[in-house]
């Protein structure tokens, strides 16, 4: 499994693949940028995202995704790429090409709270904070983008 976000063009193809879609959503706090996270049933901290429906466009996912899994309405602001890797659905199948859509939002409304079917926690936390903290590398990376990204453009651009 790689950790690198790769550039993936998600298109049809003979090869069945799964469709995800999420990212980072941020706000601005008391001068300091911060973007929310949910932690897994298994104690994992990951970027909140999920299922690109039938007929449904990534970007809409995305957003739908965060607020279902966060509560946090947001808007998409950039395309952080696309992460790729392979998952093995139940114990009968093999292993699956996944493809996860990944961008930036800002926040516009909403109150941060986990989906609990899903997560036992949602938060806000610094930027820097969830370098470190998310479980998984690629992931990381993800934020590693939307830091420098966040640090350009600074509090007063964050709509909050």
């Amino acid at each position: 499994m790689s950790d690198e976000v790769e550039a993936v063009e998600a298109t049809p193809s003979e090869e069945p693949f799964l469709e995800s879609s999420g990212g980072v959503v941020y706000r601005e706090k008391n001068g300091v940028m911060q973007v929310a996270v949910v932690q897994t049933q298994r104690g994992a901290w990951v970027l909140p995202k999920g299922a690109v429906e039938r007929e449904e466009d990534p970007e809409a996912a995305a957003i739908r995704e965060i607020l279902e899994e966060t509560g946090i309405e947001g808007e998409v602001e950039e395309d952080l790429g696309k992460i790729r890797y392979e998952v093995r659905p139940d114990l009968w199948t093999g292993f699956v090409p996944k493809v996860v859509h990944q961008y930036l939002l800002r926040t516009t409304g909403g109150n941060i709270r986990p989906d609990p079917s899903e997560h036992v926690e949602a938060r806000w936390i610094p930027v820097a904070d969830a370098v470190r903290l998310l479980h998984h590398a690629n992931e990381r990376t993800v934020m590693l983008r939307a830091e420098e990204i966040l640090n350009r453009k600074g509090p007063e651009d964050s709509g909050e």
